[in-house]
């Protein structure tokens, strides 16, 4: 929706002026939409994704879309159709894993959908291209008595800290990186954590344990680098190293420290820093947290994600039944 000055108080101008808009966008030609290009149509539908989505939303589907066209050429989109997507998921099934190819199919089928509802198509020929089949990974959760060793073999306080909060919290090492003071309402005795996965934020309760961990971060170090709550845009986790409050610590560089960490504990090579949030969400089963509440706690938009890790409890339950020996 948009709004047009008339430049004029009278009503009859106004009238008038109304008129004379209608008339000349009728006399608007049609837009021949069997002969536009995948290129002739990029800024408008890159442009939609870039105003109503979170920046890594954004740059997935714009790769997305660049991945096309350079792989199958600049072609009209009115003869984009199944068979031309095969042949791109093939072609970029050889660059990329499988993983990467479907968000590209995925991304693709998405746009062609906008491109519908921008009136570009008058359907899509591409609605039923199918993703490839991928073998679901194990939910890899690292052992309580594991976790317990690996506390204790970090030697770098930053880093036990934010391996805590990740498992106090069970969010993503990116969530747990971009935590601000003003995230954190003492008065309400809650965090605030934004996810980019799903682009809203999750409400974590400051619990005793949370909130001893916290002030434990904001007390730690000496004057020079002390978090004060007065700045609200200060990182919880920055980068102390050249003491810039500011900027926060990147999260490979987390990950490199944590896997060092666990090749020294000589712990399985498929665990990483990701494995954290499995073990937390997994602990929470353990411990019959209905579903719902760890669903909340651990930031999933549907409950479907959540019972992925419901088998936990029933080989728990397997396990105990086998220990009888009746």
């Amino acid at each position: 929706m948009t709004s047009r000055s008339c430049n004029t108080k009278l009503k009859s101008e106004a009238n008038q002026f109304l008129k004379n808009f209608k008339f000349e966008h009728s006399q608007k030609p049609k837009i021949d939409r069997s002969s536009l290009k995948l290129s002739e149509v990029r800024e408008r539908i890159i442009s939609h994704y870039n105003i109503n989505n979170a920046h890594n939303t954004f740059l997935s589907y714009r790769n997305s879309y660049d991945n096309l066209m350079r792989i199958i050429g600049d072609l009209p989109i009115s003869i984009i159709d199944k068979s031309i997507i095969e042949d791109f998921k093939t072609k970029r099934s050889k660059e990329v894993n499988l993983i990467s190819t479907n968000i590209d199919i995925r991304n693709i089928k998405a746009m062609f959908n906008k491109l519908v509802e921008f009136e570009f198509l008058e359907f899509s020929k591409v609605a039923k291209i199918k993703q490839f089949k991928i073998e679901k990974k194990k939910m890899l959760a690292i052992d309580s008595a594991d976790i317990v060793n690996i506390l204790n073999s970090i030697k770098d306080i930053q880093l036990k800290h934010i391996v805590r909060f990740t498992l106090l919290t069970a969010s993503r090492i990116s969530e747990v990186l971009n935590v601000k003071i003003k995230d954190i309402d003492f008065e309400n005795e809650v965090i605030n954590i934004f996810q980019q996965k799903t682009n809203c934020f999750k409400t974590i309760p400051l619990t005793k344990g949370l909130l001893e961990l916290i002030n434990e971060i904001i007390n730690s170090g000496n004057d020079s680098n002390i978090l004060t709550l007065a700045n609200k845009e200060s990182y919880l986790f920055h980068n102390k190293i050249i003491n810039r409050t500011d900027l926060k610590l990147r999260a490979d560089t987390v990950s490199k420290q944590f896997k060092r960490i666990l090749k020294k504990l000589k712990l399985s090579d498929d665990f990483k820093f990701h494995s954290l949030r499995h073990s937390s969400i997994t602990e929470l089963i353990k411990n019959n947290v209905p579903l719902n509440i760890v669903k909340e706690i651990a930031g999933h938009k549907s409950i479907t994600t959540t019972m992925i890790y419901s088998h936990v409890k029933s080989d728990d339950l397997r396990q105990a039944v086998n220990s009888l020996s009746f």
